[in-house]
């Protein structure tokens, strides 16, 4: 494998954990009940996406590390959770942004639908938080 395809994919897990981590931490701290169930849902969808990371990682010879992205003290570090669904929001946009910058590099197949499929789910996370955060309900 490719040691940048490794960096890439190993920095996008590492910040899905770092997903995984906040939400986790966010969820007791919603209201709403609308909000907490999509924050249960995003979290889900982290714990997936990093577990689909290591699996195309070993598939294609490398080695999936099991870091956290520094994003969880930057979250806890900001005192109001509108603030702290904002800066997710803001995290979700990087991993988007990532997969664009590299994914015309990506030669395989799989690798390639698995990274498209999950920039899209990561902006329909976006826009479903986005919703929620207009319409007040935290």
């Amino acid at each position: 494998m490719d040691g940048n395809l490794e960096a890439f994919l190993n920095s996008l897990a590492d910040a899905e954990r770092a997903g995984g981590r906040v939400l986790h931490e966010l969820e007791p701290l919603a209201k709403s009940s609308v909000l907490k169930e999509l924050l249960r849902k995003v979290e889900h969808d982290e714990g997936y996406w990093a577990g689909g990371l290591a699996a195309q990682i070993r598939r294609l010879g490398g080695n999936p590390s099991n870091r956290t992205g520094d994003f969880v003290e930057k979250v806890r570090a900001i005192a109001g959770l509108r603030e702290k669904l904002e800066l997710l929001n803001r995290g979700q946009r990087w991993v988007i942004r990532k997969i664009d910058e590299n994914i015309a590099s990506v030669s395989d197949d799989d690798l390639k639908g698995f990274l498209t499929i999950m920039s899209r789910a990561h902006q329909m996370n976006i826009d479903a938080l986005d919703s929620e955060l207009k319409q007040g309900n935290i």
